[in-house]
């Protein structure tokens, strides 16, 4: 009968929670009641749990931890600790919040638990979590995008419910007022789940685009609206060869522009900082430049020309003459000579002319340099002899000498008392004559044509008669791989190059070829 009893008393107080230090059994007894059951709560709330502390020992009790325990996913729970004394036989209300996370519909079993040093005390409260239905929606896509450039959309709808959302979906693409896309249907989302959309315009017009994104789902209906704009700025660009190297600029009225793309010879660059783009070539011919201007693809081409110097000397000057690859003088070129005694320096004029002091650089072996910043630069090796000084006796002749296949005559010297009798000088002047009026009609009345190979370039030159036009047709045996003219048609067939120009009297065609 006695062990009956005490069964009996441990059942009666199982159900409040009381646990008794195993150190102070006897002596200190804590109880916490939840003053509320059932909790009623929806995903996404902050609910609170009221309970009580009893002290039913000998002593105060004093910080009391107090703390949920339950299922470790769909809650975040608060600990608490009490630093009010709880005297013996006295009461303490409180109270725990807990935040419902997205989870299912139903009944949770939770534990409220107190602990004062080695006494606790825990007892039961529920959470009856109910259906949510709700969701956001949203349209991820930029402000701005320059025109020429995929535009990428992403439509998202999320689930903030508990349960299945039932319903339709529905989007549009608007350019200024005027649909160009539109879409709906019906579906449904899991609990915690989403629908997404990812929609690529590819380069789309220049204009203001509108996307409408709407939803009805679990009876609620929503909608959202983003606007970006498709624009093309206005570009300028200059394409020229300086200094050894091909330089692309790109700007508009606020400077140079960067990241443009730009393409030379099939080699892909970009603008820096300040729209620029160098590539260094030493090789002569024409070269191909594209460039992406916001979409808009313009080619453009930069011939590379090289110098050519040919040279004569007259007793103590050095005759240079300097031309480029089609043979056209090119002036304002900077010439140095370098010798055994020193340098000197000359700058070719209008005719591409200029002249070497050869006292200054001294004879024998001499280095000849041509340099332009709109050329590539050449450089000639040649031997300058130390003239002989005539004898006074030695009677004096006319000379002549060439330079660069044109004749340059120099007047006899007037040493020695010799005459030329009337007879032989008129008969020098009558050939003079007969000479000049040939060259003359072959000048203007003849075609003339140039070719030359430098590289992996083969460059021909046609020009037409001043007196008559010119029908052209020229065939050459060359293995080319690609060939431009600046006039006419030309094609490579069975490892020839043919080409057919008509020219009108005095004018000229050119044709580059690139050796393969």
């Amino acid at each position: 009968m006695k062990r009956l009893s005490v069964v009996l008393i441990f059942i009666l107080l199982l159900p409040i929670g009381v646990v008794l230090s195993p150190a102070n059994a006897g002596e200190t007894v804590l109880i916490i009641n939840p003053l509320k059951e059932v909790i009623n709560a929806v995903p996404g709330e902050t609910v609170t749990i009221p309970f009580q502390i009893k002290n039913l020992g000998n002593d105060t009790l004093r910080n009391v931890t107090v703390y949920v325990t339950g299922p470790a996913e769909g809650f975040i729970y608060q600990t608490k600790l009490i630093r009010v004394p709880v005297p013996p036989n006295g009461t303490l209300n409180e109270s725990l919040s807990i935040k419902v996370l997205l989870i299912s519909a139903g009944v949770y079993n939770l534990t409220i638990v107190a602990r004062a040093g080695s006494v606790y005390t825990q007892a039961p409260v529920k959470i009856r979590v109910g259906i949510l239905s709700d969701y956001s929606i949203d349209v991820e896509v930029g402000k701005e995008y320059l025109y020429g450039h995929d535009v990428g959309i992403r439509l998202i709808v999320k689930s903030k419910s508990n349960g299945v959302l039932l319903g339709t979906v529905g989007y549009s693409i608007s350019r200024d007022g005027v649909r160009l896309i539109e879409n709906e249907n019906s579906t449904y989302i899991q609990a915690g789940g989403q629908w997404e959309r990812n929609i690529t315009l590819h380069r789309p017009e220049i204009g203001n685009y509108t996307v409408a994104l709407w939803a009805n789902l679990g009876g609620k209906f929503k909608k959202v609206t983003k606007t970006f704009r498709v624009y093309q700025r206005k570009l300028s660009y200059r394409a020229f060869f300086r200094n050894g190297a091909i330089t692309v600029i790109v700007y508009n009225s606020s400077g140079g522009v960067p990241g443009i793309k730009v393409t030379i010879n099939g080699v892909e660059f970009t603008t820096d900082e300040s729209g620029k783009v160098s590539y260094a070539v030493d090789t002569p011919g024409t070269y191909e430049v594209v460039l992406d201007l916001d979409g808009k693809i313009v080619t453009t081409f930069v011939e590379v020309k090289r110098l050519f110097i040919s040279y004569q000397q007259r007793n103590s000057t050095l005759i240079v003459k300097v031309v480029d690859s089609t043979g056209l003088p090119v002036p304002n070129v900077t010439l140095s000579a370098s010798g055994p005694l020193g340098k000197d320096y000359a700058v070719t004029n209008s005719s591409g002319l200029a002249t070497v002091n050869l006292n200054k650089t001294g004879y024998g072996t001499l280095i000849v340099s041509a340099q332009s910043d709109d050329y590539i630069g050449a450089q000639a090796v040649l031997q300058a002899v130390r003239p002989v000084r005539p004898s006074p006796t030695t009677s004096s002749t006319t000379k002549s000498e060439t330079i660069s296949n044109q004749t340059y005559a120099i007047p006899p010297s007037t040493t020695g008392e010799e005459k030329t009798g009337n007879d032989l000088t008129a008969l020098i002047l009558i050939a003079s004559g007969l000479i000049l009026a040939g060259t003359s009609y072959l000048a203007f009345a003849t075609p003339s044509f140039h070719e030359e190979t430098l590289d992996r370039y083969y460059f021909a030159k046609v020009k037409a008669p001043r007196l008559r036009p010119l029908h052209y047709h020229f065939e050459r045996p060359v293995s080319a791989r690609e060939v431009r003219v600046t006039k006419g048609k030309a094609r490579i067939e069975d490892g020839r190059i043919i080409w057919e120009v008509e020219l009108e009297p005095g004018e000229e065609a050119q044709l580059q070829a690139v050796l393969g």
